[in-house]
Parts: structure tokens; sequence; C-alpha cells
């Protein structure tokens, strides 16, 4: 930046002029407009870096009326533009405008955007007439703070005014995810916080997978922070291109603070800009930006987690500092691939889409054998092949390559909870040892209490093995956490049916589907639970809205011979045996046991057992078993599978 140009013009503003060096012409156009209009602007063209460099810029801050802001792609990535633009922002004195559609960085996006994205460069066109008007807009001045310590990042009353009419305009959703179990804390806690998804400023969209994986590992790495109150993925990403402003986006989740920020990466070298919030304001409290070498991608990583948690003033040790980085590569190109195939696991598929997702593992671990995340994340892909794509004579071997994964990634790395997760999941699904994969979730819970997704599968878990209060305490945690995640409530739902708080369940449910209206097995689960109220005509109403037709099914099967229509009954059952007899074992159990036929519905478990579906942990805690409980067959299954009495 320069020189500084003076005008004598006069009686105008005196205008303090910031942006991005890559965008001087246009600027240049922009001052000379200013100037003729009669305004003295100061802007730099030619001074030299360092202590003077910043007195100057100082000492021209502190004697304009007006810091005019030009937002770019260039702009939004420079700390001096930023910290000149909290400036403008703190005096009252800020007025924006936008040089292409780039939106300016959290903090800033509560202001009256003046477009030049298509100006032409001409003086005498609208755009200037619109910035010469919010020029001589009346601004109110506020004196800079004096305490130490961040700065409150203030603004005139007019526009704080909007930005607190944005937080309280949307009061049914900002207290959407703590309704009935009244977890809502008001205001957020202090140490609460949103890792909202990077921007990617590479200019390809294709990159998008190391922004947001780098998002989502910096989530995974605050979460480990015990003090920390961390929101899940799920909801953090649902403001992915968002415009929403920061007290919008905090009401929504719950948070005090979201951290923001870019991602540009060019060949080998990365730029990572970060800016740390308070939600309910839009203040700063803290911004840096690291450019590193990617074979360093790793330590910014930890860098940005360390400062965040300071800035939070969470005391830190030596464990957790390590913590950051627990389970993760040790070169770049393992840590791309590993990203990459996260990227194609969360987006799903069929069976192409996992075994690509399971190639990109594979070729990360290649790199790095010891790289835990990546075993951990190889043995969840395989495990999700297997149960869905994977014919029964094949199950055994894929179940086997699963928990190889899994055992593997925990002997690298035991402190890792998607690790023991991961291999408590197998142990279920694929082994049906119910003891073990306890003992594993246990050891993921050490670790994991404040990730919202192991929170969610430890909760449905203890609640299938009937360890209710462990159990909802986990799952209703998970849903402070992940407040937009359909995922989370449905767990929950499926959690409250098990301890039969059935109005609970079918609002949990109405949740899930209010999130995601396709969600699976909410409308049978809300089915379920009418019938066993014994709100017949509202299950009667609930269970054909179900998209899964052996979960539609079981329930018709069930209700209809309740309502004494034998042959329609029949003819559902009839239906959910040709879905595939093999596997539906466990819903067949559900249905004999609830028409009062004990011996087939023993019959249907003890194949289920011997067929390995995993379904059959749910007998423990299944209100549809209840007419079996005191059959010593049931019982004695039950201890067969190491549930207990």
């Amino acid at each position: 930046m320069g020189q500084g140009d003076q005008s004598e013009a006069g009686a105008g503003r005196r205008i303090f002029m910031s942006y991005a060096s890559a965008d001087r012409a246009r600027v240049e156009l922009i001052v000379k407009a200013l100037n003729a209009r009669g305004h003295s602007v100061w802007w730099d063209r030619a001074i030299s870096g360092g202590a003077a460099y910043a007195r100057v810029i100082e000492a021209a801050l502190n004697n304009c009326d007006v810091v005019i802001v030009a937002w770019s792609r260039a702009a939004v990535d420079s700390d001096w533009v930023r910290d000149e633009a909290a400036f403008g922002r703190d005096h009252g004195q800020l007025v924006p405008l936008q040089l292409d559609d780039t939106e300016p960085p959290l903090g800033f996006r509560q202001y009256q955007l003046v477009k030049f994205s298509t100006w032409n460069g001409r003086p005498e066109e609208p755009e200037i007439a619109s910035l010469i008007a919010a020029i001589d807009a009346p601004c109110e001045r506020v004196d800079p703070p004096t305490s130490p310590g961040p700065r409150a990042r203030g603004m005139p009353a007019n526009r704080r005014s909007l930005l607190l009419a944005a937080a309280v305009a949307f009061p049914a959703l900002a207290g959407g995810a703590w309704w009935w179990f009244g977890l809502r804390q008001t205001p957020a806690p202090l140490h609460s916080i949103a890792v909202l998804p990077f921007a990617n400023m590479s200019g390809d969209a294709s990159q998008d997978y190391f922004s947001d994986g780098l998002s989502e590992e910096l989530i995974n790495a605050l979460a480990r922070l015990k003090p920390l109150q961390v929101v899940g993925r799920t909801s953090a990403f649902k403001f992915k291109g968002s415009k929403a402003g920061s007290s919008e986006i905090g009401a929504k989740l719950g948070v005090a603070h979201l951290l923001d920020g870019s991602v540009r990466r060019e060949r080998t070298l990365v730029r990572v800009s970060t800016q740390l919030v308070e939600a309910k304001t839009g203040f700063e409290v803290w911004s840096q930006t690291f450019d590193r070498d990617m074979k360093d991608i790793l330590v910014v990583q930890s860098e940005i987690a360390q400062a965040v948690a300071e800035a939070l003033k969470v005391r830190l040790l030596g464990a957790d500092i390590a913590a950051f980085t627990l389970g993760g590569a040790s070169n770049d190109q393992a840590y791309d691939d590993f990203l990459r195939g996260r990227r194609l696991f969360d987006v799903g598929g069929g069976e192409e889409a996992y075994r690509s997702a399971l190639a990109r593992f594979d070729a990360a671990i290649a790199g790095d054998p010891g790289f835990a995340a990546a075993h951990a994340a190889r043995a969840r892909t395989l495990l999700t092949v297997a149960n869905q794509f994977t014919p029964p004579e094949r199950l055994r071997q894929a179940y086997a390559a699963a928990l190889a994964s899994a055992r593997r990634a925990v002997t690298l790395a035991p402190g890792l909870a998607e690790a023991q997760a991961t291999l408590a999941s197998v142990l279920e699904n694929g082994f049906l040892d119910f003891a073990a994969a306890k003992l594993a979730f246990g050891r993921a819970m050490a670790t994991g209490e404040g990730n919202a997704d192991i929170l969610t599968r430890f909760g449905q878990f203890s609640c299938e093995i009937g360890e209710f209060d462990p159990g909802l305490a986990a799952v209703r945690r998970a849903a402070v956490l992940d407040p937009l995640n359909p995922r989370v409530f449905r767990s929950l739902g499926y959690a409250l049916i098990g301890a039969k708080d059935y109005a609970g369940a079918i609002v949990a449910m109405r949740r899930a589907l209010a999130l995601s209206p396709k969600a699976e097995g909410a409308h049978a689960a809300i089915g379920d639970a009418l019938l066993l109220q014994g709100d017949l005509t509202g299950a009667r109403a609930e269970y054909p809205l179900e998209p899964l037709a052996w979960l539609r099914l079981t329930g018709q099967a069930i209700l209809l011979r309740r309502l004494g229509d034998g042959p329609g009954a029949d003819a559902a059952f009839k239906a959910l045996k040709a879905d595939g007899d093999s596997v539906t074992l466990y819903q067949q159990a559900q249905v004999y046991a609830q028409w009062g036929d004990a011996d087939h519905a023993v019959a249907a478990l003890a194949a289920a057992y011997k067929s390995g579906d995993s379904g059959i942990v749910l007998m423990k805690s299944d209100a549809m078993m209840d007419p079996l409980r005191a059959d010593p067959r049931f019982t004695q299954l039950i201890k067969q599978l190491g549930l207990g009495a």
C-alpha cells in the first residue's frame, strides 16, 4: 500500500480507503471519483512495510471520518484489510463496497453492501452515486474500548439493532433442538463453538473436499477438549455457502462463538485464513492467516486448534495439544487421500461410491501405514459395504476384514474415539459380540464424549442393551451438540421408544422429519409409538408413509391383526417375508410376538441369531417383544447374547 494521497478538495469528508493490492487499478478509479466530488481520500500506494507502515496506517485511520472497505476475493484474505475494516466498524465509520461476488468475512455481513461487481469504471454511473449516499449518511462514532484484551467490535446503534433483530427473529428454530428435554442453556455457554465449513478459495470446486476436510478435522480436534462444547459436523455444515449473519447462525446452533475461515491451495502451498467471532455480536475475538507448505498442514491444524482454545481461555496441557493430531497422518499425501476418501464416504450412494472411498483409504494407509484414522475409516467403510451390499455367503469374510482394520486402528491409537467406536460397531454388527462392543464403546466415550457422532452411536447402543440412563443422557447431549442433524433425533426417538417414553419418541421423530422429510424409519417409529400407546387410528395413518418396506409391512401386519383385519395382516406378513426372508427374521419375530405366537417368535429369533442378524440386540429393550419376557426360551437367548437376564 502506499504514499498517502491527500486531496485539497475542501469541505468533503475525510475517507480512509481499505483494499487489497490486487484491486488497486479498480480502487484508483473509485478514489478519483470521490476526490472529484469534494471528498478527501487517503489511500496507501507506496509505503514500505514494517513499523513505519503500521504507524502511518494507524494515524490515517485515527484522522478519518469514514472507512471504505473494498471487499473482494483478495481482500477477504488480507489481514490488513480485515483489521482496517474492524477499526471502521468499531468506530461507527464503516462503509463497505463489493468489487466482485465474494461475501465479506464473518462479522461484516450485517452491513448493506454497495455493489461494484458490474461497475464499468465511469464516475457518472449509479454505483458512485450509491457510494456517495452511503458516505453522506450520518454515522454515530463509537469510542474505542480501553479495557485490555480483544476489543469489542462495536457498530452504530441503528446497525446493531438490525443485528439483534436477526437474533430474535428466529425463536422457533433457535429453541428447536431443546424443546422438550430442557438442555438449552441461555445464554449459550461461554466455551461453546461451531466450526463453519471453510471457504474454498482456490477457484476449483473440486478442491472442496480439502477445505471441508480441514474444517471437519478441526471440529474433531476441538471436540477432544472437555471444557469446550463443539457443534457437530452435520449442523455446522448446514451453513456452507450460507449468507446468514453470525447472530442467526449462533442462535440456530446454540453457541457463543463461531470459527470461520478460508483455504487457498496452490500446488505445494496452502494459505489458511481463520477468524473467531462472538456469535451474538459478530465481534472478532481472534484472527490469523497461516501460509505453509502442504507438508505442514497438520501442524497448521494443531496451531489453529491451540489458538482457538487459548482465545476461549481454555487451559491446555501437553496431553491436550497432543490430542489435536491423535491418529493423524505423517505426510501430506496420505492426509490428502484420507480427506478424499472421507468425502466419498460422506456423500455415499451405491456400492461403487463406497468402493472408491475404500480405495482412497487404502492409498492413505499405503502412504502412511501408521495412520490410525485411515485404518478406522477403512473399517467403517468395509462394515458399510458388508451390511448393505455383501451377499450372505461372503459376509463372514467381509466382517473379518473390517475387524482387522478396526483392531489395527485401535492398536495404533488406543485413545482415538473414532477407532474404538468403529471397533464396537464391527463387534456388534458383524459378530454379535455385544459384551465386547460395550467395552469398546466405553473406551470411545473416555475421549469422545464431546463428539456428537460418538455420543449418538454409544447412546443408541446403550439403550438397545437396556442401559437407558447413560444411553439417553448421551443421545440427548448429542442433540445439543448437533441440533440440525436428523440422524441424532431419529436415534433419540428409537431410544425413547425403548425407554417406553412414547410421547417423547414421537416428538423426536417429528423433529427428525422436519430436518429431513425423507428420514427413513421415522414414520414407522411414530407408528410403533402410537400403536404401543393404543392409538390405532393414528398408527394406521402413519405406517403407509414409511419408505422402507420391511418396516412399513412389520407395523401394518401387527396393526391390522389388532384391528381385526386378519386377511390384511396375513397379506402384509407374506409381503414382509417376500421382501427377504433371511434378512427380516427379527421383524418376523416381532410380528409373531405381537400376534401371541410365542413358538414361532422364539424360532425366528433363534434363526436370526444363527444367521448373524444384528437386529436381535433390540430384543433386550424392544417393547414389541414384551409378550415373550416370561418365556424361558427368550430369557435363555438373552443370556446367550451376553445381554444379561
